[in-house]
């Protein structure tokens, strides 16, 4: 192959060659060898010609050296960055990794949980030993695994037999349901046979589910059972997303049952909330007529507190919503009485402009029991969190709140019974005219009452409607019953030999036996934390009544240790605090701790006398 030829320098280049003979060019006239360029001979004189001078070596061009140069930075500049580049995949990659598996550990983890708390013991001791193949340090799923090892000691194992005839009957129910277009039907009996065997048909099933969670959610959003709704619109979430319709309806739900939650509570924020609802979805639902009786309700609040200059402010801006003569004259009544008020005292009286918040109850309502020494019998209170204090009812006690709307039930010892009513319009409603009934406690949609009554000496558990529809049904021996918002009850109870008591866990919308979690029959006064993931509940174990929590999957843990009494615990709406009874000051009042026992602070004072007070309860709500 011949040579390529070499391409001359460009002319810019010329006056850069170095100054360097090429070695053994000789003088064509003496032959002497010429090492440097001349054009010159240094040994004879001869002159020489251009063409004779000795070549010179070419260095490279400026343009080239910069040329070489700027490739040199480039190409370290790009061995930089695809470093960089592959460190953040490294890093970011272990890190979502490390997340992933995070995640995969607390769902199996929760899956436990649930099997063990709906009696699934088998799938319960799977999961666990599922999350310690990963972790095998995981110290909750060794707690886990541990109990649900007890308790399948003490259960027999269905057969795979009856397990698969059992899965077939459910989905058969479910599909005729389903077709039937039945959709809370087949919605819970597909998430039963889930449970049950979440591998049987596995794609049929998930076919199924989702729309039945669908229509069941949007079917009671149209119902205004907006809480139910939202419920079985979020696990059809888990699912597969929603279309933008469904996922607005349950958004404005949401928003709508978040603002009554302040009614009577926070007028001022439940204002708030409702008007930016409106102003986002104009003409939802009652939302403008709430605004209305909220801004009518606040403006009395204020009159009722001799504050009339922020109650003429509340009466106008409901006048601007709706005309009313009556309102009208309120808040003609409050200006005229605005305009003459003095912020200076009377000489000799007390000057009292709102209620004062208490320190460490910053939040809800708080229903309790007084004693009257007076009556011999005990009166019912609620506090709130702007230091508002209310007597609900009298010869009254064992209060439980209706959750978000203000209302409370309790055992009412005057008219026999139980009785609910709003503490702010006390207006009461009899529930049950009956004598005996105690301890009511609401389920999370308020539709139904579970209760404890005896007979020859033996209490039992019942659970019946709230509208008085239907005839109550017995659950289970047992008492003080304390409706979770999962929708799980617990109650102090007895075995059916009734040998062994504690403190059990039921799902009363199942056939399955309640779950004994403790072992002492003084082990009373249960309050599930919001979440439904913690009990709290006193004992007398320990020589004095103290508070201890509980998880529902085992493992107790106490909080109080002081030498006095501590006892009826109460959770508050975040979770974030308990209320509870306690003498140890002396007297008997209310006091607020966090969880773990600490922060301690008095919130009411209860007298001097609380009789029988085992027997009572306190009540925390929004």
């Amino acid at each position: 192959m011949s040579e390529l030829p070499i391409p001359p320098l460009p002319s810019d280049t010329q006056p850069l060659l170095a100054d360097q003979a090429a070695p053994h060019q000789q003088c064509p006239q003496c032959h002497a060898d010429l090492e440097r360029p001349t054009l010159l001979c240094p040994a004879c004189g001869a002159e020489l010609s251009p063409a004779q001078a000795p070549a010179r070596q070419a260095a490279l061009p400026r343009t080239g050296l910069r040329r070489a140069l700027l490739l040199l930075l480039a190409f370290l500049f790009l061995v930089g960055t695809l470093s960089a580049a592959a460190y953040a995949g490294i890093y970011y990659g272990e890190r979502d990794r490390a997340a992933q598996r995070q995640a995969t550990l607390d769902s199996h983890y929760q899956a436990g949980l649930q099997a063990l708390n709906a009696g699934q013991y088998e799938r319960a001791r799977a999961e666990f030993k599922y999350v310690l193949q990963l972790e095998p340090q995981n110290a909750l799923a060794k707690q886990g695994l541990d109990e649900a090892e007890i308790r399948l000691a003490a259960k027999p194992t269905p057969t795979l037999e009856v397990v698969q005839s059992l899965s077939e009957q459910l989905l058969a129910e479910a599909t005729a349901a389903y077709a039937a277009q039945d959709w809370v039907t087949a919605a819970r009996t597909l998430t039963q046979l889930r449970g049950l065997d979440p591998d049987y048909e596995q794609q049929k099933v998930e076919e199924m589910l989702f729309p039945s969670l669908y229509h069941a959610g949007m079917d009671f959003l149209t119902q205004d059972r907006l809480e139910e709704g939202i419920s079985y619109l979020d696990q059809a979430i888990a699912l597969r997303p929603l279309d933008v319709d469904a996922v607005n309806a349950r958004n404005l739900a949401a928003r709508y049952l978040d603002a009554l939650g302040y009614w009577g509570v926070d007028w001022e924020t439940c204002i708030a909330k409702l008007i930016a609802l409106n102003r986002d979805a104009p003409g939802y639902r009652d939302v403008t007529q709430r605004i209305y009786q909220a801004y009518l309700a606040y403006g009395d609040f204020w009159t009722s507190q001799g504050e009339l200059c922020p109650a003429e402010r509340a009466y106008t801006q409901a006048l601007l919503l709706f005309s009313d003569p009556q309102v009208d004259e309120k808040r003609s009544t409050a200006a005229q009485t605005c305009l003459l008020a003095t912020p200076t005292p009377v000489s000799g009286t007390v000057a009292f402009l709102t209620p004062q918040p208490i320190a460490g109850f910053t939040s809800g309502r708080l229903a309790y029991p007084v004693y009257n020494s007076a009556t011999g019998a005990y009166d019912l209170y609620a506090l709130y969190a702007d230091g508002r204090v209310l007597q609900v009812a009298a010869n009254a006690d064992q209060p439980w709140w209706e959750w978000g709307t203000g209302r409370v039930i309790y055992r009412d010892k005057a008219n026999g019974g139980l009785t609910m009513e709003l503490p702010e319009e006390g207006v009461p409603l009899r529930l049950l005219a009956p004598d005996g009934q105690a301890w009511p406690a609401l389920s999370p949609d308020g539709r139904r009452i579970a209760y404890a009554a005896a007979a020859d000496g033996v209490w039992s558990i019942y659970i019946t409607n709230v509208d008085g529809t239907g005839t109550p049904r017995r659950l289970a021996n047992g008492w003080a019953p304390a409706w979770g918002r999962t929708g799980q009850l617990a109650y102090t109870g007895c075995e059916a030999d009734g040998t062994t008591c504690g403190i059990f866990i039921d799902n009363p919308d199942d056939t399955a036996a309640g779950v004994r979690l403790t072992s002492s029959e003084n082990d009373i006064a249960v309050s599930w934390a919001p979440g439904g993931n913690l009990l709290a509940y006193m004992t007398n174990v320990t020589g004095n009544w103290d508070i201890l929590t509980l998880s529902p999957s085992g493992g107790v843990a106490q909080v109080t240790y002081d030498a006095s009494d501590e006892g009826l615990p109460a959770w508050s709406p975040d979770g974030s605090r308990i209320a509870f009874v306690s003498n140890r000051g002396g007297p008997w009042a209310i006091y607020v701790m966090t969880p773990d026992g600490q922060n301690m602070q008095q919130v009411v004072s209860l007298g001097s006398e609380l009789p029988n007070w085992t027997n009572q309860r306190l009540s925390w709500a929004p």
